[in-house]
């Protein structure tokens, strides 16, 4: 009862906060025809939806953990959107090399006892949040823009959290679980910070490309 209890709200805080976030770059979409808005919007659709499957299965009993790992492969297509998004961005659809780089976190999970489809799900999801998340961080250090840290912040977080799901496997029944979707939430909500400051501004389209659409 306790997990449902704070699992539950936080999976829709969690629904709430990304639902908004895809609203506001669907309307810069509307305003501008932005392609990276487009994509945007579509990256926190599936996370919205991951949410929606993740808070579903915890009412599903003996499917719930099925149910679960269908909301987490939601947000990976999610997290694979906003990475393929800024490396076509900032590399012209040439493959990154810092991409290649970190391919190999991925094998992770096949060398880890008690491997599961859940377990190669939040892998895949961990190596595109830290790849967008360093090229993110590397944009702020050239632009030097508050929004950009923000959001290179909030998919750090983000990536933090499904390491700290990784050792809710390694450790079950620990605290880590928890502590990932807290800050999973948060990381979220530093991504929610940007986008709602421009998105319910007047003039949403200029700058919710200038300032957001450079950050991812």
């Amino acid at each position: 009862m306790a997990e449902l209890l704070f699992e539950l709200p936080m999976n829709l805080l969690g629904l709430g906060i990304s639902a908004f976030i895809g609203r506001f770059a669907y309307s810069g979409y509307s305003a501008i025809a932005s392609p990276n808005l487009l994509r945007l919007t579509f990256a926190f659709i599936f996370v919205a939806a991951g949410f929606v499957f993740l808070a579903g299965g915890l009412f599903a009993g003996d499917y719930g953990r099925a149910i679960g790992t269908i909301g987490l492969a939601a947000q990976a297509i999610g997290y694979f959107f906003i990475a393929f998004s800024h490396s076509l961005k900032s590399f012209d659809a040439a493959p990154p090399r810092s991409f290649a780089l970190l391919v190999p976190l991925a094998l992770t999970p096949f060398i880890i006892p008690g491997n599961s489809i859940e377990h190669l799900v939040r892998s895949i999801s961990f190596i595109l949040l830290v790849y967008v998340s360093i090229e993110t961080m590397a944009s702020y250090m050239q632009t030097r823009k508050s929004s950009t840290l923000m959001i290179g912040s909030g998919l750090g977080l983000l990536a933090l959290a499904e390491l700290m799901a990784w050792y809710s496997f390694v450790y079950p029944g620990s605290l880590f679980y928890y502590a990932a979707i807290a800050i999973k939430v948060t990381g979220l909500g530093l991504l929610f910070v940007p986008f709602s400051k421009f998105g319910l501004a007047s003039g949403l389209g200029g700058r919710l490309n200038s300032k957001i659409g450079n950050g991812l």
